[in-house]
């Protein structure tokens, strides 16, 4: 019999179009009382559908999907959902894969990996913990790992606010909503641990996250 899941439990998202694989995930997770699946989906279509109708806590992500992979699925799942957490999993283990998983924003976890390896990573990421376990930022030096880990889209918004752009000037630059760019500075001032805007600029250019605007000639 299954441990009831708490009222607070985190409500997980799977996205794998190898059903019999899902379907043994579900049973992994909902048989942890902390966890409980409340949907899945088999194409990043599916994963955005879902995301925007359940608002999940973690999306556990393929890389490989029938339409697109990880990284395109992560950045449409951020449209709908700007403050979606991401594991991505994946069988793939070369440095191609693990360096688009990096790219992404996300850790990452292959699927050799033992179950209480997921289950914590998952726990991990649902509480924003840098301390992922087994779950890695693959691809990182070591000179990187003390960075703030930032989506393409973050470090592409950070840049337009290095330039001095307004809300509405960076959403018609990153053709994305003034809300969802709203949205994407408060996660922004959330990781660099910044209080303003220009605050994370700066910080965001002192820790080599944007190099510094060019000077006007």
């Amino acid at each position: 019999m299954h441990p009831p899941a708490s009222d607070t439990a985190t409500r997980v998202i799977i996205v794998d179009d190898h059903r019999m694989f899902a379907d043994s995930l579900v049973r992994l997770l909902n048989d942890e009382p902390d966890l409980r699946v409340v949907g899945l989906a088999s194409s990043i279509a599916d994963a955005v559908r879902a995301t925007r109708s359940l608002q999940p806590d973690v999306v556990l992500l393929d890389f490989r999907l029938p339409d697109g992979d990880a990284p395109e699925c992560v950045a449409r799942l951020r449209e709908v959902m700007p403050a979606a957490r991401v594991l991505i999993m994946t069988g793939l283990n070369d440095q191609a894969t693990m360096s688009a998983a990096r790219n992404a924003g996300c850790p990452v976890l292959t699927k050799d990996r033992a179950a209480a390896d997921l289950i914590a990573a998952l726990r991990a990421v649902a509480a924003d913990s840098t301390d992922l376990g087994d779950a890695e930022l693959p691809g990182r030096t070591e000179g990187e790992a003390h960075l703030p880990l930032l989506t393409d889209r973050e470090r592409a918004l950070l840049a337009e606010l290095a330039h001095g752009l307004s809300t509405r000037e960076i959403a018609d630059v990153l053709h994305i909503s003034p809300t969802t760019v709203r949205n994407h500075v408060q996660r922004i001032l959330a990781k660099l641990d910044a209080h303003s805007r220009l605050e994370a600029v700066a910080v965001a250019i002192q820790k080599g996250i944007i190099p510094p605007p060019a000077r006007e000639p």
